[in-house]
């Protein structure tokens, strides 16, 4: 017997056990203890994704494009932080910035990442994550989002952004300038950036 059909057949898998039929259920005769969700887990998905829906809806409703841009970003900075710790004060020597480089081109391809004049230019695409969910089947690679319904704002994306930034700067040493050209969430069958930054 798996984990979750015990807690099933114990009355254990929803609420810590205790609480396994909430107040509501039972004043509203609406669902049983059988019906609900089998996991605590599954339910703070489905609310975390409704949290950020309705979060997005208002600053959408309430704040303009470049205020939206700026808070999604700093989203993403602080998320890259989260994962990577702050960045260091010491940039990164040639040797690094050149590795980093190189790494990329094998990560994106010959072709995209080019270089004009002193601008670098790298077309870079989130293609799967580590649990190998890919993009080009629909999945958002943002763990709370990737199975979501797809009516959530595209100003959410401006999180990836920020990201993204952040790991190129962090690693080339120097100011990056960074676009979204395509992303699940807006319809597409890619998450493109377009970065840019001096050589």
């Amino acid at each position: 017997m798996n984990r979750k059909e015990f807690l099933r057949r114990s009355g254990m898998g929803v609420c810590c056990g205790a609480a396994a039929v909430p107040l509501w259920n039972i004043a509203s005769g609406q669902e049983s203890a059988e019906e609900l969700p089998l996991s605590p887990c599954d339910e703070k998905v489905s609310q975390g994704q409704a949290v950020i829906r309705r979060l997005m809806d208002q600053m959408d409703a309430n704040l303009d494009v470049e205020t939206r841009r700026k808070i999604m970003e700093n989203c993403g900075l602080a998320c890259y932080e989260g994962a990577n710790g702050r960045r260091s004060s010491q940039k990164p020597g040639e040797e690094q910035v050149k590795a980093f480089l190189e790494g990329m081109r094998k990560y994106v391809g010959e072709d995209l990442l080019t270089r004009d004049g002193d601008e670098i230019v790298v077309y870079f695409e989130y293609t799967a994550n580590t649990r190998g969910l890919k993009v080009s089947d629909g999945y958002c690679l943002c763990p709370i989002l990737e199975d979501a319904p797809r009516d959530i704002s595209a100003s959410y994306c401006q999180c990836s952004v920020g990201y993204v930034r952040e790991l190129f700067e962090r690693n080339v040493g120097r100011p990056v300038g960074v676009e979204l050209t395509d992303s699940v969430l807006r319809g597409g069958k890619t998450c493109s950036f377009t970065v840019r930054f001096r050589a």
